[in-house]
């Protein structure tokens, strides 16, 4: 299991978002957002679809303590000129887990429009930095090119692929590991690519 320094979650500021411990007052805009098939047909087959009235609620229940235990860290995306609407997405960041340490998602209304480039660098930026982590071990569906594309253009490399379940169907899940080296030298750590993914 890997070791981690144990700090609080911070509020990141970057170019276009904010990004804010999640809590439960983000149920709500969750339970929305997962109401798209769109936004889970490449996310684990542990997330039902339709999504269950209770949720959103039941996820952050299961997680918060994971939080409070600083095993765990888990973002609201906020847009910074739209603060009010809330949430328009999540990242989550797991120090100890074995076979993903990242994790995100936007609602679909945000897509193509860079704001996960922005939340990755935050987290990735704290991940080495703050926590001390020697590498991210990342997977997505093989069919979700855009985060396909963003693991690459974060330095990223694959280490492999197994057949999986996602709740759009089966899938090859495609496995990720980003080093610190790998993610200094990366085009999305120097600044390298545009604004759109």
């Amino acid at each position: 299991m890997a070791m981690h320094r144990r700090v609080p979650a911070p509020r990141f500021e970057t170019a276009r978002l904010i990004l804010l411990p999640i809590g439960m007052d983000d149920a709500p805009r969750i339970q929305k957002l997962f109401a798209n098939p769109n936004v889970l047909r490449h996310m684990n087959a542990v997330i039902p679809f339709p999504y269950p009235p209770d949720g959103a609620v039941s996820f952050l229940e299961t997680i918060l303590p994971r939080i409070e235990a600083f095993e765990l860290y888990a973002w609201s995306i906020v847009e910074r000129e739209m603060p009010e609407q809330g949430l328009i997405g999540s990242i989550t960041l797991d120090p100890l887990s074995e076979a993903d340490s990242r994790g995100f998602w936007l609602g679909e209304p945000y897509w193509r429009r860079g704001f996960m480039k922005e939340a990755t660098t935050a987290v990735t930026d704290f991940a080495f930095d703050e926590l001390g982590m020697d590498r991210l071990l990342l997977s997505n569906a093989e069919k979700n090119g855009a985060s396909h594309r963003l693991k690459e253009i974060s330095g990223a490399e694959v280490i492999g692929r197994e057949e999986a379940n996602f709740t759009g169907g089966p899938d090859i899940s495609v496995k990720w590991r980003l080093t610190r080296g790998g993610w200094r030298s990366s085009p999305l750590k120097r600044g390298d690519v545009g604004d759109k993914s």
